[in-house]
């Protein structure tokens, strides 16, 4: 089977790394993959090794192009959108260049409302399938757009999970980690700004508190006793997680939240929004702490002062958050995607 993947560029993000996971799954069951991406987003970003995406060990072709096209595509059998804008390049691409696929990770609106509403209207494009990546995600589509959707939940390497006997710190030096995303658009929908300002207060009546940031580029605005890990590889990551005791994500919403099933596959508490991965199979309490106002600063430091107090609810949360990771993974989702796809591309298509 000849796959087609459509990117808007190859800057390392949560969602980027998900779908090139994907590509890697894909070569390794037989597919022959190629992924496009247009060169003007090396323009736009600079020539870096993360805007070509040497941060990742791909087993596919990558190429870039002026522009995505009948002319720069070639054919296939499934070509695939990643994000509202490559969905457009796709919907004009003809028959021959694949079936077509709508890879929607999140509900795309962070920008003004005239540009919003065209990211909706890629919800009505003409597409042979649309996958969204949570239950949440789906129902979201389909009440405000009537965009219906298959979910294939985002799953976690096996390999990334924690072993079960896992003990958290000392119980005297409590870390809370968080993750920095840079904002999108004009939208505040990461809420990082907010967020650090809650940790900070906790850590003004907390002096055994201490806060660890990673992302994929450091702020400006951070003081000095903030440590922070910038561009991680994955052995770093899981070793970064497992010094945090307290995961803290304060975005609004997420459309899947990466960092979140990744924190609950090293045990971490964690405290989020119900929304993204948490909406699908967190449950309140047991393995996680959900908040309701995300704009709340008191809300946010009460509910972390409880697991600052409580050594033995921190360790229950956390390892009843592995315990329900345990069955999402990777594997198992890109077992789905892959299925999906062949069935797809072996039915027969109307002109």
């Amino acid at each position: 089977m000849k796959i087609n993947m459509i990117l808007p560029g190859l800057n390392h993000s949560g969602g980027t790394q998900v779908a090139l996971k994907y590509l890697n799954y894909f070569v390794d069951k037989g597919a022959d993959v190629v992924c496009y991406v247009p060169i003007k987003t090396l323009i736009l970003t600079g020539i870096t090794s993360d805007s070509l995406g040497k941060w990742f060990k791909n087993k596919f072709k990558i190429k870039f192009v002026p522009v995505v096209n009948n002319f720069t595509v070639r054919d296939a059998d499934i070509v695939i959108a990643t994000s509202w804008i490559t969905s457009y390049w796709v919907a004009n691409l003809l028959i021959r260049k694949g079936k077509k696929v709508y890879f929607i990770q999140d509900y795309e609106t962070w920008y003004s409302e005239t540009k919003n509403q065209k990211v909706r209207e890629t919800y009505h494009l003409k597409m042979d399938m649309r996958i969204s990546v949570s239950s949440a995600l789906q129902k979201k589509l389909l009440k405000l757009d009537d965009c219906k959707s298959k979910v294939i939940c985002n799953g976690i390497e096996e390999s990334f999970l924690v072993k079960k006997d896992f003990i958290k710190g000392d119980g005297n030096r409590i870390v809370i980690g968080m993750p920095y995303r840079q904002e999108k658009g004009t939208s505040n929908v990461k809420n990082c700004k907010f967020g650090i300002s809650v940790v900070k207060k906790i850590m003004q009546k907390n002096p055994n508190v201490y806060f660890k940031m990673f992302g994929f580029r450091r702020p400006k605005y951070l003081s000095k006793r903030t440590t922070f890990l910038e561009n991680p590889s994955r052995i770093d990551l899981m070793k970064w997680y497992d010094t945090v005791d307290i995961f803290y994500v304060p975005s609004l919403y997420e459309g899947w939240g990466l960092p979140v099933m990744e924190a609950m596959a090293r045990g971490c508490a964690v405290v989020a929004s119900d929304s993204g991965c948490l909406n699908e199979f967190g449950i309140n309490g047991t393995n996680c702490l959900k908040l309701q106002n995300m704009q709340s600063t008191n809300e946010a430091i009460q509910t972390m002062q409880r697991l600052i107090n409580d050594r033995r609810m921190r360790n229950k949360v956390g390892k009843s958050a592995l315990m329900t990771v345990e069955n999402y993974t990777f594997e198992k989702s890109a077992t789905m995607f892959w299925n999906e796809l062949k069935q797809l591309s072996s039915t027969e298509t109307f002109m």
